[in-house]
């Protein structure tokens, strides 16, 4: 299974921790964003990532060949950034067609179960319950457990299942292929290809595809968000420390 993290964004919302360096490499308990991510897919066995990179790309593409020399990376650059579904698209040659594929949202922290990932039958996108669905994709369910219907931050939702960021395809090529056809038929949202439109178009095509819970969730993508990730995660570090060194005084 590959693993595509976009990470081109500006990441206006963080200023001024981006005037100089990428939102993805922003530090949250004492590492970047992004490694918080790639070293929890490396702890499940993944090593094949394909980073899409923009805005001050060279610092993400330095940093990942010096702290992960021996990952298999490839650095693909979104120029002019058009959206998460475009910039999945511009990877669509580094993934074979009938390889498993799983894509996580470069700005994005979360616990989920990674065995149980790679062992589904299915396609399936990460979710979980919001107050406030109208900030995010939100996902309508059937009573099988497929999703008949998604919407990128709709006025009046239907669901309160929110996507997190995490997407999980079996095949890459039929993710690819309605990719293709929202921007050949120039199918937009506020000036943007919406990865969102291309599961929309698989699953209007035939293609089941699911949801799979996750345990926390943490959106770094605004300032706010940044500090109490902040706060939680060296909570739960310390909190992991003092079970250590009771552990070992007992």
């Amino acid at each position: 299974m590959k693993i595509i993290i976009p990470v081109a964004g500006i990441g206006s919302k963080l200023r001024p921790h981006t005037h100089t360096q990428p939102k993805a490499l922003v530090p949250v308990a004492g590492k970047p964003i992004l490694s918080h991510i790639v070293d929890y897919l490396i702890s499940g066995g993944f090593n094949e990532f394909i980073f899409i990179i923009g805005y001050l790309g060279d610092k993400i593409e330095d940093y990942i060949k010096s702290k992960y020399p021996k990952l298999k990376a490839s650095f693909v650059v979104q120029e002019p950034r058009e959206g998460t579904g475009h910039a999945v698209w511009l990877a669509r040659e580094l993934v074979s067609p009938d390889e498993d594929l799983l894509i996580v949202l470069g700005d994005t922290i979360i616990d989920f179960d990674l065995g149980e990932l790679v062992k589904m039958p299915h396609s399936a996108l990460g979710v979980q319950k919001v107050d406030d669905p109208r900030q995010f994709g939100v996902v309508e369910i059937d009573k099988e457990g497929f999703i008949t219907r998604l919407d990128e931050k709709p006025v009046i939702p239907k669901s309160n299942q929110a996507l997190v960021g995490i997407y999980r395809f079996n095949k890459a090529g039929k993710l690819m292929e309605a990719l293709d056809h929202i921007i050949k038929n120039n199918i937009r949202q506020h000036g943007e290809f919406h990865l969102t439109y291309g599961i929309q178009k698989m699953i209007s095509d035939g293609e089941k595809v699911g949801t799979f819970k996750v345990g926390s969730w943490f959106d770094c993508g605004s300032k706010s968000n940044l500090l109490e990730t902040n706060a939680v995660l060296l909570n739960r570090e310390a909190h992991a420390l003092q079970k250590k060194f009771n552990y070992h005084n007992t």
